[in-house]
């Protein structure tokens, strides 16, 4: 333990140093790579991986040639060992490390471990762990694992040292054969879209260093982009999954809450707290491999280890498989936060593909208050803020560690002065009730399969400029199942004609986001998560097709 009159940056960094340093020697890059590495850099970075040198030609094949699903009938059948691919994934994520700080803890030599059992065990007994059998999965920081610290972004944390126990998630993916190996990166307070702290530093966005990485589970979203991870899980309270998906142009599936268990985690949170409920979810890069990791969870009795969890387990309830005609309203903006041009081109673009391909496409704008995501996300603030004792800054000034950029852009400036009383929690619960009865009611009278809507105004934006998250917080306030898909990428030629005199925010700079990823989501109906992942299947696929041709 440190001594009481260490600094914080002197405890900071010591862990951090500590984390680096279980990185191999024969697992680095050269200087000539790292010395361009900045937050104010413009390069696209994906392909250092494979040009670095340091992956096999087998460890690049494993990593960037299958899903989750095909990997892990590959290691079913032996064509892959689970050492082999573990090393694979755990290099890369070395590498990616190296690139865009997208860890927190690394636990190779652990991994490679429990790889090695789970190759014995499928020679001795002809058979698997279990569905994630020898398969390497990341996740966020906030998951404890036994012998492994959480320090979720904050200084003082590190006083804790590492964890006693599994959180119950993790308990279930070992009991199912997955190989654990790295922990990814999280903002301080977990409560922006900047995955920045004092601790790991800032994750930057791998298409464009200069763009943000997305939050609260951004170093997940980074390292799924470098592909070094197949198979991650996040969090998500306010759009923490779909954010960083949507930034770094992969899959982030924010479930209901109470499906998969959320317990056991280390929270930033006051114990008790109340209104809009967190959730755990995969980042990926396919449809199929976020259905197979809520099915296999969900395929465990998860009410035994937390007792938050309502025992519903995965089925398929399709009916008229892929090609089946869906009925899908879609949103496009609240003027108070007016879509900037990328945007604006892309989400029409996925209107006209999805609606050419025979599926109703049903406008929700002019069926809904035209402020219902400003409404939405001023609740949802106000209940985020309910607190009295500000239990993160707490943590925060424990250490005596600055607050991090992000964090006061992301509450409206009228919430400001925000003093909760007793009152307030009834207020709260009338308005969060009255805005989901709004959206149900349309969704009856126009008989929705889903909705599809934007993640973010823009692009992935520049860092600290992320602010508050209209876009997904009414999938938490609704507490309905959402999945972000990739789409599109900021293009200032081609988004010319969309600019408008409107009062973007944040401020439109054509050159400072471009090539940026975007996106969309999809949006279903509480509990009803396997009809939101078949709709996005469909969706997705199509709009592959149309890239494609």
């Amino acid at each position: 333990m440190e001594p009481a009159t260490a600094s914080w940056e002197a405890v900071a960094t010591k862990h951090r140093d500590a984390a680096v340093s279980k990185i191999p020697v024969e697992w680095r890059l050269p200087s000539q790579i790292t010395d361009t590495i900045s937050q104010t850099s413009d390069q696209n970075v994906l392909d250092i991986p494979r040009t670095c040198g340091l992956l096999t030609p087998e460890e690049l094949d494993i990593t960037e040639n299958y899903t989750a699903v095909t990997l892990l009938e590959h290691l079913a059948s032996g064509k892959f060992t689970s050492i082999a691919v573990t090393t694979a994934f755990c290099k890369r994520a070395a590498i990616a490390q190296q690139l865009v700080s997208c860890l927190t803890e690394v636990f190779f030599e652990e991994a490679l471990a429990r790889a090695k059992y789970c190759d014995e065990y499928l020679a001795k007994e002809g058979k698997t762990l279990g569905p994630f059998h020898g398969l390497p999965i990341s996740l966020k920081d906030s998951f404890n694992i036994k012998g492994v610290a959480s320090t979720i972004g904050f200084t003082s944390f590190i006083a804790k040292g590492p964890d006693s126990a599994d959180s119950p998630l993790v308990t279930i993916l070992l009991s199912k054969g997955a190989v654990l190996y790295v922990k990814t990166n999280i903002p301080q307070t977990m409560m922006t879209a900047d995955s920045h702290n004092n601790i790991f530093g800032r994750t930057l966005n791998p298409t464009r260093l200069s763009l943000s990485a997305g939050g609260s589970s951004g170093g997940e979203g980074a390292l799924s982009a470098l592909h070094g991870s197949i198979l991650g899980v996040g969090t998500d309270i306010a759009g923490s999954i779909r954010i960083p998906a949507f930034c770094n142009g992969v899959i982030g599936f924010k479930p209901s809450t109470r499906r998969i268990p959320f317990g056991g985690q280390t929270s930033p949170a006051r114990e008790g707290s109340f209104g809009i409920a967190p959730c755990a979810g995969p980042i990926c890069r396919n449809v199929d491999d976020a259905e197979y990791f809520m099915r296999q969870v969900l395929d465990y009795d998860c009410w035994t280890l937390d007792e938050s969890v309502v025992p519903l387990p995965w089925t398929s309830k399709s009916t008229g498989g892929e090609d089946r005609k869906l009925r899908l309203g879609f949103m496009l903006e609240d003027k108070h936060f007016p879509l900037h041009p990328a945007m604006q081109r892309i989400m029409q673009t996925v209107v006209s593909i999805v609606e050419s391909a025979g599926h109703t496409l049903i406008p929700l704008d002019p069926l809904l208050p035209e402020d219902i995501l400003t409404q939405t996300i001023n609740t949802v603030m106000k209940f985020f803020s309910i607190d009295p004792k500000g239990t993160p800054f707490a943590h925060i000034a424990k250490s005596g560690e600055p607050i991090i950029p992000s964090i006061p852009t992301t509450m409206p400036p009228e919430l400001a002065a925000f003093k909760p009383t007793l009152d307030d929690v009834f207020d709260l619960n009338v308005q969060m009730q009255h805005i989901k009865k709004t959206v149900r009611d349309v969704w009856v009278k126009e008989q929705l399969d889903a909705f599809i809507m934007p993640v973010f105004q823009g692009t992935a934006p520049t860092h600290d400029t992320f602010g508050g998250p209209p876009y997904t917080v009414l999938a938490n306030l609704l507490d309905a199942p959402a999945c972000a898909i990739p789409f599109g990428k900021a293009d200032k030629e081609t988004d010319k004609p969309f600019v408008r005199d409107v009062a973007y925010v944040p401020p439109y700079g054509a050159d400072s986001v471009e090539s940026g990823p975007g996106g969309f989501q999809v949006v279903g109906r509480n509990l009803k998560d396997e009809e939101v992942i078949d709709v996005a299947r469909i969706v997705s696929k199509l709009l592959k097709s149309s890239q494609e041709t």
